[in-house]
């Protein structure tokens, strides 16, 4: 389906938006954590038990050993430890509240980058993807300018120890060239983002940034060449470069001090691209491809105007089951500070929103999740005020694209509510680093005034449930698992929505997974652990958007399958699994959870029988949607049109699958 959400809605079977009352601000609470690494030492004006400070950096939240907590991974210039190196900081969360400093971390320094956590070969490790470069001076000196400090990586997790502890191994000439975001303050730190945009299995990546050896091919070579490029995963062996992503059989549009991601936005299943910047045109542009699900992406006009020097982040602020763009920046076209929201109406349109108390920003970080448990996303961002200096708001979502900015500093005059420290240029998360389903805050960045080198690296947890605000938990597993399998190998994938204690069920997101019997690999959207549901990656914004989800299956077989939900507060589900049998050669017979019923066709009629409170849906070869009725007992069923078509019996979890013939 090239535009969304009917036949997704009609399987979620969906509340709809605004059906939970939104609390009030005032019962959010943050505690800055003093000492969240105890072990480590004073270096400078940089305290005992604090993270390694940086300034103008990204940073990764991931479970890398496979122990049920996010660690997280980051590298840049720490002015404290030495004025002129990188470092490499990698944090391994102790489980209790407080992280150790792995003292040689198994990824090179690389300044200006964006880490990225992902599973490249399918063996359920994370791996790791860094571009940038390897000196934090590097400048370009037209012909003398060394393009070997530009680097990508490519690390491979090699295996666990019995100590917790991860060995990786780095693959050289992996695919990518390497790019980085900025040589000082003013850029994003979203210009790298993972995702299987060609349903092959194998999870693949884009970036954008500052291409310096394209600069040698150039006849004005003094300029920067900035770009925007996909690469292919092939087999969890290498990265292979998308010639001509565009239909038209052009590349993106170049862009530099950004953002992109890959998210579903118009709920087809298939990862679109975001990508904001500095463009090859010096303006602020932004850019949505749109996947066409053969390969190849069309890009159409959006109407709202691209901002630089910050990001794009991506969430569904009004849970109508459509993900929102919340944009902070510089548009550069008038030289003016912004933070927006572009609405998603649905049908590949947006209308612009301004909340009244958002305040323009440069050098822009955000984060989206539900702090307070009102069922709505909330948005910490970092930033370079119009009135007010380096700032950290958390604002408050209540409702109908309105918000209320709580823990800045200049809210926070007499000490009597807590405050975020001043940060900006850097990276803002909202994760659950403890776990006790409360959303916490990280903040790094370019500091103003709590730091003697103007760096910084902290943590706050979320000590709402000071103020009444129960525990987030994990949403029920989704039910009614169908596969339906059509033409060229691509099997469509449904379920029914499960309930929440605090997200509305149009607001879930999914994650899938998918083995053929025998092999060793598992594809998944989102690492996660398959025992417990654990999410194992912090940036969960290529989540699938609704309760259907199209995958390409090659090879004839068994395989075993799954889907968990994932709430607005980042948890996991249980895993639902079935098995199911897919002959690629053609459609064949599909059977998940195998419940008492039947099905079979005779002329025009579809008769069936099932058990009592059953739903028979009714499905044409390619996917679309004919019938969904509740049933009991036998009945029957007429089909004008001839065809072969795909019959789903379901019933308390269990299902039958069919395929029947219409003459």
């Amino acid at each position: 389906m090239k535009y969304g959400f009917t036949l997704s809605m009609l399987l979620c079977l969906a509340a709809t938006a605004g059906a939970q009352t939104p609390g009030a601000s005032s019962n959010i609470k943050f505690q800055r954590v003093a000492t969240p690494v105890p072990k480590q030492t004073a270096v400078g004006g940089q305290q005992a038990g604090e993270f390694y400070h940086s300034q103008y950096t990204g940073a990764a939240w991931g479970d890398y050993n496979n122990d049920g907590y996010l660690d997280v991974y980051y590298s840049d210039r720490n002015t404290h430890v030495s004025s002129s190196n990188t470092q490499s900081n990698l944090y391994r969360n102790a489980g209790n509240g407080t992280f150790t400093r792995v003292a040689w971390a198994p990824f090179a320094a690389t300044a200006f980058s964006t880490p990225v956590w992902l599973d490249f070969n399918n063996d359920g490790l994370l791996d790791m993807f860094i571009s940038g470069v390897s000196s934090w001076g590097y400048r370009w000196d037209d012909d003398k300018t060394n393009l070997d400090l530009p680097k990508c990586h490519l690390y491979i997790n090699k295996g666990i120890e019995a100590d917790g502890s991860a060995s990786y191994e780095e693959i050289t000439n992996c695919g990518v060239r390497p790019v980085f975001n900025g040589l000082s303050g003013g850029k994003g730190h979203m210009a790298a983002a993972a995702g299987d945009f060609d349903k092959d299995g194998y999870t693949d990546i884009i970036l954008t940034g500052f291409d310096e050896p394209a600069r040698r091919d150039t006849e004005t070579p003094h300029l920067a060449v900035r770009t925007c490029k996909l690469y292919r995963n092939i087999k969890g062996e290498r990265f292979e470069l998308v010639e001509a992503p565009l239909a038209n059989g052009k590349q993106f549009e170049g862009l530099c001090d950004g953002s992109v991601t890959m998210v579903d936005l118009d709920g087809d299943s298939w990862l679109d691209i975001v990508a904001n910047g500095y463009d090859t045109k010096h303006e602020s542009s932004l850019h949505i491809y749109w996947n066409n699900g053969d390969g190849t992406f069309t890009e159409e006009e959006t109407g709202v105007k691209g901002l630089s020097a910050g990001i794009t982040a991506v969430g569904d602020l009004n849970n109508d089951g459509r993900p929102d763009l919340v944009m902070g920046g510089i548009y550069e076209n008038t030289n003016s500070k912004k933070l927006y929201i572009a609405q998603n109406l649905g049908n590949r349109q947006w209308r612009l929103v301004t909340p009244e108390e958002f305040e323009g920003i440069d050098g822009a970080q955000i984060s989206i999740g539900d702090v307070n448990q009102d069922g709505l996303v909330d948005l910490l961002v970092g930033g370079h005020g119009q009135q007010h200096e380096h700032t950290t708001w958390l604002y408050a979502n209540q409702g109908n694209f309105n918000f209320t900015p709580v823990y800045a500093q200049y809210l926070d005059t007499f000490g009597k509510l807590g405050h975020f420290n001043r940060v900006t240029h850097g990276n803002q998360h909202l994760i659950d680093y403890d776990n006790d389903g409360y959303l916490d805050a990280w903040s790094s960045g370019w500091s103003n005034g709590m730091c003697s080198s103007g760096c910084l690296t902290e943590i706050y947890r979320n000590t709402s449930s000071t103020k009444g605000v129960a525990a987030n938990a994990a949403p029920e597993a989704p039910t009614s698992l169908t596969a339906i399998a059509g033409e060229n190998g691509l099997v469509t994938f449904t379920w029914v929505a499960p309930s929440d204690d605090f997200t509305p069920e149009a607001a879930l997101r999914y994650n899938f997974y998918i083995k053929r019997q025998g092999s060793e690999k598992t594809f998944m959207v989102l690492p996660a652990d398959l025992a417990t549901g654990f999410v194992r990656v912090g940036n969960t914004t290529g989540a699938i958007q609704s309760c259907s989800y199209k995958f390409k299956v090659t090879e004839s077989g068994m395989y075993e399958w799954g889907v968990q939900a994932i709430d607005n507060g980042n948890r996991g589900s249980k895993w639902t699994s079935a098995v199911s049998k897919f002959d690629v050669s053609g459609i064949d017979d599909v059977n998940t959870n195998a419940t008492q019923g039947k099905v079979w066709a005779s002329a025009k009629t579809l008769y069936y029988t099932s058990m009592d409170n059953a739903t028979l849906t009714v499905y044409k070869a390619d996917g679309k949607l004919i019938e969904q009725a509740a049933v009991n007992g036998s009945g029957s069923l007429n089909i004008d049109e001839a065809g072969v078509y795909v019959v789903a019996l379901t019933s308390n979890g269990s299902s039958y699958t069919t395929k029947v013939i219409i003459r």
